[in-house]
């Protein structure tokens, strides 16, 4: 990916926004970070306290997000102009975070949209998912070219992904026809069920969403995480020639799509891994395609974002 901020150096792209088109600040701009501090993420616990007795009975826990605070100065060195720049600079930075700097309105009005926070460390750009909230500036020294602000971003996980996105790809080869082939399910059919594989080699410490697009022609198709989980479509579901599934298991993007505007929720087995639970653990992992295609023209592609449970 292009257009990421350089080495410490952060991006907030408020959505339709995308890298590069959102406000930046920290190294290589006048939007200085004195520090920043990463919250514990909340957690919510499902603990017991013993009936009559001393101590607890521990229950399951789950991490809310958690809230990174930074401490900024704005300088500019331009004491010449009464502090204009920096005041510039301030209203274009209070703007993005209000979410108003989108050309499309304010993005925070929209249920369950999300902004991104790109932040570069060395080598590795990390992005974290949420919405800028806090904006606290101060006055004083505005004259002479300095704004200080306090900012904080709210995230909906405790997780940094890397903003590269991995990918895989497996194409199918055209089935065979071999008569009628069992189980006799209607449609019937006369061609065996193909099965193609790709290895995932998955980086990070944490689980990671893993979304998949499955491009026709096909029919019940299928993919499977070996040894982990399965999505297998209904008996009657299928792709013609230029149709796909995307398959988007992230919690603040989910959605199963056919064509980009069909919901397909309802077109999976009761075998089918829910979509809520189609993650990815770090290490390689074989994927499966699995369904019929006489043309040798579908095929499957795959992408995942390496997950860190810290920055």
């Amino acid at each position: 990916m292009s257009n990421l901020p350089p080495d410490l150096g952060y991006e907030l792209v408020n959505p339709p926004n995308i890298p590069g088109a959102g406000f930046r600040f920290g190294r290589g701009t006048l939007v200085h970070v004195s520090h920043s501090e990463v919250s514990s993420p909340t957690i919510r616990t499902d603990d017991v306290s013993l009936p009559r007795a001393d101590g607890l009975m521990m229950g399951r826990e789950y991490y809310d997000g958690l809230t990174i605070t930074f401490d900024i100065n704005i300088k500019t060195r331009s004491p010449g102009d009464n502090g204009v720049a920096a005041k510039t600079l301030h209203r274009n930075m209070a703007q993005a975070w209000f979410t108003e700097d989108t050309g499309v309105g304010a993005s925070r009005i929209t249920p369950g949209e999300v902004s991104e926070l790109y932040l570069t460390d060395d080598d590795r750009t990390l992005v974290t998912y949420g919405r800028p909230r806090d904006y606290q500036p101060t006055r004083g020294r505005t004259r002479a070219g300095w704004i200080p602000v306090t900012a904080t971003f709210k995230t909906i996980t405790h997780k940094f992904y890397e903003a590269e996105w991995q990918h895989g790809s497996i194409t199918s080869a055209p089935s065979t026809s071999t008569g009628l082939v069992p189980p006799f399910i209607f449609p019937l059919n006369t061609f065996s069920i193909q099965v193609l594989d790709d290895f995932a080699v998955v980086d990070g410490n944490t689980e990671t969403w893993l979304l998949t697009k499955i491009y026709g022609p096909i029919s019940a198709p299928q993919v499977e995480v070996t040894n982990y989980y399965t999505i297998e479509t209904s008996s009657d579901f299928s792709l013609g020639p230029h149709e796909w599934l995307e398959i988007d298991s992230r919690p603040w993007s989910r959605k199963v799509m056919k064509n980009g505007t069909t919901p397909c929720a309802g077109k999976f087995t009761a075998q089918s891994r829910r979509i809520s639970m189609q993650t990815l653990p770090p290490g390689v992992h074989r994927i499966v395609l699995k369904g019929n295609d006489p043309t040798g023209t579908a095929r499957l592609e795959t992408s995942w974002r390496n997950a860190w449970s810290t920055w």
